[in-house]
């Protein structure tokens, strides 16, 4: 049941096609009797959907900033338990090439302000990928990356045990994320694959830091001080890639003022991250939404 006491929430769902034939699915989350600020757009990370930006409750930082004011797009990747079927590649690269560009245009036809981009672990990544190479860049407004990065442990997605992550996503067809604990989302063999090639590949050639060189838009990169999946070096060392002039960097533990030392999915998903995390998120956007008003 959703709190009786908060504005309702407007929600629908759209399938949009992308350029390869494939499709995604968008949950699109706003407020009534809330007057919109500016479009967001949540990209969720590996092994999870659309639930952790939304719950069934409508409780999640998606709901949280429609009644602040942002009309939240959350998108949907191919290959999921609950993503519309289509016969495309299910890939990360995919996502990012065919299905961000769809969702951007799908917003340019409703909203005359440019888009903020959050994108959660992997999530992060891919919104960052995209905004450098394939999104409309004067459509984007900021990015806000939550404990993304690449270049900092993640042993399982690296030479050489990918060899062994790689081989049993190709065994069974996917890769069993629920068996293993991972979360709730088995991946797509070409996800992973795609994953393991950026880990891998990333670390050792300068493509992808180059690539993450043409961003120049504000971002805001929070990590958690007890983030063991994403840890704070590889996130600062993430946007340290950029070239943005507005970058910001929070490390969320006790050492910085926090009430505890975040990890990886608490960062977005617990009772601490909803009165410490998604307000900052939501103050860093009120700021640079007042200067991002269309003519």
């Amino acid at each position: 049941m959703a709190d009786t006491r908060l504005p309702p929430l407007e929600i629908a769902e759209h399938t949009l096609a992308a350029g390869d034939g494939g499709c995604c699915l968008v949950t699109s989350v706003r407020a009534e009797r809330v007057a919109t600020r500016a479009p967001v757009v949540l990209v969720s990370g590996m092994f999870t959907g659309r639930r952790f930006w939304l719950s069934e409750r409508q409780i999640g930082l998606a709901a949280y900033l429609a009644r602040r004011g942002y009309e939240a797009f959350i998108v949907q990747r191919r290959g999921l338990s609950d993503s519309p079927p289509c016969s495309a590649r299910a890939g990360l690269i995919d996502h990012v090439k065919y299905d961000l560009p769809a969702v951007q245009a799908h917003i340019k036809e409703r909203y005359a302000q440019p888009a903020f981009w959050i994108g959660h672990s992997f999530g992060g990544v891919m919104c960052a990928l995209a905004s450098a190479r394939y999104l409309e860049a004067q459509a984007i407004a900021g990015l806000v990356l939550i404990a993304s990065q690449f270049e900092v442990d993640k042993r399982m997605l690296d030479w050489p045990a990918n060899r062994l992550t790689r081989g049993l996503a190709w065994l069974l067809g996917y890769f069993p994320a629920r068996a293993a604990g991972l979360g709730p989302e088995n991946e797509p063999t070409a996800a992973l694959m795609d994953a393991t090639h950026w880990v891998e590949t990333g670390r050792r050639n300068a493509y992808l830091r180059d690539t993450l060189r043409r961003i120049d838009q504000p971002v805001l990169a929070v990590s958690g001080a007890a983030d063991r999946v994403d840890p704070s070096a590889g996130c600062r060392r993430f946007i340290d890639h950029f070239s943005s002039v507005d970058k910001r960097f929070e490390q969320a533990g006790t050492a910085t003022g926090y009430s505890i030392d975040f990890d990886h999915p608490g960062i977005v998903v617990s009772k601490p991250a909803q009165a410490e995390i998604w307000p900052l998120v939501a103050d860093w956007l009120d700021r640079r939404a007042a200067m991002k008003k269309p003519a």
